[in-house]
């Protein structure tokens, strides 16, 4: 493995699971073994993965599902230098072995693939934004927040709860899902994403009208919408993320005050002391005092 690079559970050659987290740049085909299920959670850079049957393109915080065939060629390049993505790969044989009782309950397109393991490249689904607790699973996996003893029960509990988030099939798939709860979870969804979005541009004004324009709602409704589920506008909760992650800068001891201001988008010291306190209670300087 690249310096850059790590291991953090399992030997996918060995034991049939394996999820690593990668930081390297260039070709990464090698670390999608023939045969097996990859779930690639792309959390910085931009990879394509294309082959026969196959053509796959991350943008960040962007995840995808897929099966690599045995004995086809698949080219995987990523190109910048600032990458970040786990991949967490599993034979069909350990799917099927851990899944087996369950299997008819499994997305047919991967039912499919563990008969004939050697079934060309295919994804399960499309490539799609990650939702918060999505992100908050891969940061999570990165930097476990358990002792070492306990770690790999804990990561073989995440790994399940991914996998069987992702590999049965949904049940809006199985049955009619009544209209209000559709409603409801299109809701949710947005709200995710309005956070995700918010999370990305901490360093920025909140704009609310490009904020509606990417997550396809209109301004009034997102606005309300947005305080109803979370109980806050979506201005305060730009303000809680900036704050938040001004504290943690804070916190690391690699910022001071006005660079952790600056960081997250307010010009005016006073201003971002005056949040700061809103936010957590005691200014800046105190909170550096523990």
């Amino acid at each position: 493995m690249d310096e850059l690079d790590r291991r953090l559970y399992g030997k996918h050659e060995r034991e049939g699971i394996g999820l690593s987290w990668y930081q390297s740049a260039g070709d990464f085909a090698p670390r999608l073994t023939e045969g097996s299920l990859h779930i690639v959670l792309n959390l910085r850079g931009s990879a394509i993965l294309f082959s026969s049957d196959l053509r796959v393109n991350l943008s960040p915080n962007t995840m995808v599902i897929f099966h690599r065939g045995v004995g086809e060629d698949l080219t995987a390049t990523r190109m910048q230098q600032d990458e970040s993505y786990l991949i967490l790969s599993v034979t069909t044989q350990w799917i099927s072995k851990t899944f087996g009782a369950r299997q008819e309950a499994l997305h047919p397109m991967l039912r499919a693939i563990l008969t004939n393991s050697e079934s060309a490249s295919t994804t399960l689904g499309k490539v799609r934004s990650l939702s918060l607790a999505e992100k908050e699973i891969a940061h999570g996996l990165i930097s476990p927040p358990v002792p070492e003893a306990a770690r790999d029960y804990w990561y073989l509990a995440k790994i399940l709860e991914l996998l069987t988030h992702h590999l049965f099939t949904p049940n809006d798939f199985q049955t009619t899902e009544p209209f209000c709860s559709k409603i409801k979870r299109a809701d949710r969804v947005r709200t995710e994403r309005c956070i995700s979005w918010l999370r990305d541009r901490l360093d920025q004004a909140m704009n609310l009208n490009d904020l509606a324009k990417s997550v396809g709602c209109a301004p009034h409704y997102l606005s309300r919408q947005f305080k109803k589920s979370t109980g806050v506008t979506l201005k305060q909760k730009h303000r809680e993320l900036r704050i938040d992650h001004a504290a943690n800068l804070l916190l690391d001891g690699d910022f001071n005050v006005t660079e952790a201001a600056l960081e997250v988008g307010y010009n005016s010291l006073s201003h971002f002391s005056k949040a700061f306190q809103e936010e957590k209670g005691q200014l800046p300087s105190e909170f550096l005092l523990g």
